[in-house]
């Protein structure tokens, strides 16, 4: 039993348990089916989960899944495992687990595997840098819920965009990258919204993508909004970093026919190919561990397109991973949030 009377979950989005039909279906229908996810009408969102994806998308995605699965299995839980293992080793008083929104291990499990360890407090941390209600907000609210019904005290964490450490390990993680070194282009590739997501936080109902400059500053309209938090983490990033490469930031993963937070990455790459950009290094700075996002449709499916469209090489800077400065910094972030 550890001595430690607090313990840390680390909490991600999920994975499917298995590279199969039936696994992806199972993992899809269950992160669709959460309104802070598809916040729309319960009875059209049941209908576009049952209906829609879960008879065709699976087998659209699958090939995606297979073409980056490893023998530890789905890169997001075996990374996210290597960095609670590494936090463990460098810090062996810290008792953290992994905990996944959708699918296993669950928030559920680790909560309990906690308790049993005995501790008395528990550290809720999504590992998202930017805040956003289908990502922190909805890990932040199920774990909730599990703590107070088994009467642990807890504290929440809702994002650490501008933590001096997990910029300095961004910026760390890009100078030594070859994808850096070789690049003319820098492009900051963030997972995509909804627009309406956005607006929802906007209390006045008039800041939020209606002032042309709503993300370049912070407000009082603001401090909650991912697209700020995405526009001040670039800011921060390109300060340390001291280049003159030139920028651009983008949002990807779009999906299905609603409004999303612009511009496309697909829409940047192709201004990038009809300007004659030929070296593009993309930094994921919304994933701190590498995953679908970073190594399937960054570095697989949008590279393909980015050459077809008659651009060059699409390189990706990895994730933060288990990287010595990132672990270090994150284990001290987590004992001054006990």
């Amino acid at each position: 039993m550890s001595n430690s009377k607090t313990g840390y979950i680390l909490m991600n989005i999920g994975t499917p348990s298995e590279p199969t039909t039936k696994g992806v279906r199972t993992f899809l229908k269950e992160f669709l089916s959460d309104p802070d996810v598809i916040d729309i009408n319960p009875i059209l969102r049941w209908g576009i989960v049952n209906l829609i994806v879960a008879p065709f998308r699976p087998r659209t995605v699958l090939p995606q899944y297979q073409s980056i699965w490893t023998d530890e299995g789905s890169p997001l839980l075996a990374n996210s495992q290597k960095f609670k293992n590494s936090l463990n080793e460098f810090d062996s008083e810290l008792n953290v687990e992994i905990g996944m929104r959708y699918g296993k291990p669950s928030i559920s499990d680790a909560v309990d595997r906690l308790i049993d360890d005995g501790v008395e407090k528990i550290v809720l941390c999504p590992m998202f840098p930017q805040f956003a209600q289908a990502t922190t907000g909805s890990c932040n609210k199920k774990a909730v819920e599990i703590v107070t019904s088994k009467g642990i005290d807890y504290s929440l964490i809702d994002n650490f965009y501008d933590e001096e450490f997990y910029i300095d390990c961004v910026v760390n993680q890009i100078k030594m990258s070859d994808a850096y070194a070789n690049g003319d282009q820098l492009l900051f590739s963030f997972h995509g919204l909804p627009e309406r997501q956005l607006k929802k936080l906007d209390e006045s109902g008039e800041y939020c993508l209606l002032n042309p400059d709503c993300c370049e500053k912070k407000s009082e309209f603001n401090q909650m909004c991912y697209k700020f938090h995405c526009t001040e983490t670039v800011r921060r990033i390109l300060k340390k970093l001291n280049t003159e490469k030139p920028h651009t930031i983008c949002f990807q993963s779009r999906f299905g026919r609603d409004k999303w937070v612009d511009p496309d990455i697909l829409d940047v790459l192709e201004k990038f190919a009809d300007d004659g950009v030929q070296y593009v290094t993309v930094i994921c700075p919304s994933f701190v561990a590498d995953c679908l996002e970073t190594l399937e449709e960054i570095s697989i499916r949008d590279e393909e397109i980015f050459k077809e469209m008659g651009g060059g090489s699409l390189e990706l800077v990895p994730s933060l991973n288990s990287s010595d400065d990132w672990v270090k910094g994150f284990a001290d972030f987590l004992q001054k949030n006990s």
